[in-house]
């Protein structure tokens, strides 16, 4: 019998992208829920194995009736950024840690196979030693941390309680197609430069992330419905370690090569809460998933370059 999954934050910017992963690599009914508060309808591939719910994962009585049926969640659904964790703290946890809570109690009490949630580097802080494991304890800057970090708690609490199997995966920074709505940085400086207006770098610079594109990530997501363990952390990214000057000089590379005229960026203060240095050790996903990201920073902004040139 096919089998039945349901992506929370389907019309989102991971969640379409996981969506249209899906439907090429599955023959499985995808059940679509998003409140469409950031997503947009239009970002969800047409096709007759995919439903659309529109609902808020803090309503208890929709995520029920969502969860009936499948054997497979994927939670996308979530309040992300730091910057709109510190300025509403509390709708932030309503979101993130109730709105999990919601959708974990109907999964078990509806016999999921698999729950898996969507967490983030924001729980781990700031780290002297690089690249950062599953194994270094966490101390949240932010909010926004702290949710994703109670998110990761609640999951493993619920495998170890209840018959349930769960997983949360750490995605380091995402980017991609879709993703117009995404104040996250390489999004911001695409916009910024198609806008025609002041491109922004806060702090010096030099501070570091790992860039993942979505293809990878709805790689490692769907590798992850097929873990035995109870419950599992694993971390998602490239192991590579870029600075935003570096990722700055990239964009204005691909852009300028499509003919687009890039300014020279203006630096600003660092922002409170947000994290200096960021990459990723990815020994455990490549040993339990054998994941291998596959497109390269250069690769993925020409594809993101291209998508927001034919769509924005």
């Amino acid at each position: 019998m096919t089998e039945t999954i349901l992506v929370t934050g389907a019309c989102g910017f991971i969640g379409s992208n996981l969506t249209e992963y899906l439907l090429d690599k599955t023959d499985w009914k995808i059940i679509a829920y998003d409140n469409l508060s950031n997503g947009k309808k239009e970002y969800l591939p047409k096709s007759d194995r995919v439903e659309l719910i529109e609902a808020d994962i803090r309503d208890k009585k929709d995520v029920r009736e969502a969860v009936k049926g499948c054997d497979f969640v994927v939670n996308l659904a979530a309040q992300v950024g730091v910057i709109p964790s510190i300025d509403d703290p509390r709708e932030d946890a309503e979101i993130n840690i109730m709105g999990l809570l919601n959708l974990l109690e109907a999964s078990r009490d509806l016999g999921v196979s698999r729950f898996v949630h969507a967490s983030s580097a924001a729980p781990v802080g700031e780290v002297d030693e690089m690249p950062i494991s599953e194994e270094k304890v966490p101390e949240p800057l932010s909010p926004y941390g702290a949710s994703k970090l109670a998110g990761e708690a609640y999951c493993s609490a619920f495998a170890s309680s209840y018959d349930i199997k769960t997983t949360a995966l750490r995605f380091s920074n995402v980017y991609g197609p879709k993703s117009v709505h995404k104040t996250s940085v390489i999004h911001k400086f695409i916009r910024e430069v198609l806008d025609g207006e002041e491109v922004v770098v806060y702090g010096d610079g030099n501070q570091t992330r790992d860039f993942i594109h979505v293809d990878d990530i709805c790689q490692g997501i769907l590798k992850s419905l097929d873990l035995e363990n109870d419950y599992e952390l694993i971390q998602l990214g490239t192991s590579e370690e870029t600075t935003i000057n570096q990722l700055y000089n990239q964009i204005k590379q691909t852009m300028t090569e499509k003919g687009v005229d890039v300014p020279e960026p203006n630096y600003k203060e660092a922002r409170e809460g947000e994290i200096y240095k960021n990459y990723t050790d990815i020994t455990k996903a490549r040993k339990k998933l054998d994941f291998e990201p596959t497109v390269s920073l250069k690769k993925g902004l020409q594809k993101v370059v291209n998508w927001y040139l034919e769509n924005y």
